[in-house]
């Protein structure tokens, strides 16, 4: 590995510059729908990374889609990796889904003409003591009077990663369990293991080793910034979130030194991370 720590797929943001390559999402997408048992075979795809979802009002809250990929089936499809999933995460997917199936439309459309949209989280925890299996299923239709899921127009999946550990894969068994103990792997001799003579996952790992080779020691600094922005939302609890907020602190007061040195704000912005407006505030 060509860091010294060792960064699984569990981290989204090696998870959507991995699977931002589209023979692993059709590979990850095809062992999905096999192991919930649907015709449905994925043969090509679109994918975005880090696609706005926003309203038309421009002081809107704009979310970010880890990956979306478009179909050939006619559907769109948003996967997400979390490393907690609570509450405020449960309502964001509600809002990428909702988001993905309503901005499909121009003014004057029909809400029928909008594709089918699916939502697959990749997350560890039971949400609400109610999705114990292994991939729960959140449908948006009225079963009472729609017995089959062809008038579904929206799907929430919570995939569990933290009970595949104890699940043995096979040959005859599903392959989104060997994905999952790969995207779950402890370590980079275990990620090997289990993506051994597997094409499509060693092709995985060379992704990962050139994704890391290539940021270097920024990687860290990125999973740090992510934790002071997702801190200063108020989503890091624990001891964890004094730290990173040691970390922004310093990073506030060497702000402050180069504002007295003069440099200006473009240049601070560039190398502490902080926006515009934060430095601004600081004098």
């Amino acid at each position: 590995m060509p860091t010294k720590i060792f960064y699984n797929l569990t981290d989204d943001i090696l998870f959507k510059n991995t699977f931002y390559h589209k023979k692993l999402t059709i590979d990850l997408l095809n062992s999905f729908f096999s192991y919930l048992k649907q015709d449905k075979k994925i043969l090509d795809v679109r994918i975005s990374k880090d696609k706005s979802l926003y309203g038309l009002n421009r002081d809107n809250k704009i979310n970010y889609g880890d990956i979306i990929a478009y179909l050939n089936t006619n559907e769109i499809v948003s996967i997400e990796m979390y490393t907690d999933f609570d509450k405020e995460e449960f309502n964001k997917s509600v809002t990428y889904l909702s988001k993905l199936y309503s901005n499909q439309l121009k003014r004057g459309q029909k809400y029928i003409q909008a594709k089918k949209v699916i939502n697959i989280n990749f997350m560890s925890g039971n949400y609400h003591k109610e999705n114990e299996e292994l991939v729960n299923d959140y449908s948006f239709i009225r079963r009472i009077d729609c017995p089959s899921n062809k008038d579904e127009c929206m799907e929430m999946y919570l995939v569990r990663l933290d009970l595949v550990k104890n699940i043995v894969y096979n040959k005859t068994n599903e392959r989104l369990v060997r994905w999952l103990k790969f995207m779950n792997a402890q370590s980079y001799e275990e990620m090997k293991q289990i993506g051994k003579d597997d094409e499509v996952m060693e092709q995985a790992i060379k992704y990962i080793d050139e994704f890391l080779e290539k940021e270097g020691t920024t990687f860290q600094d990125k999973i740090d910034y992510e934790k002071v922005k997702s801190f200063d939302d108020g989503l890091i609890k624990g001891e964890k979130a004094g730290i990173i907020k040691g970390k922004k602190a310093g990073i506030i007061e060497t702000a402050k030194k180069m504002l007295k040195d003069g440099l200006n704000i473009n240049s601070i912005a560039k190398y502490t991370g902080l926006s515009k407006e934060e430095i601004e505030n600081l004098n």
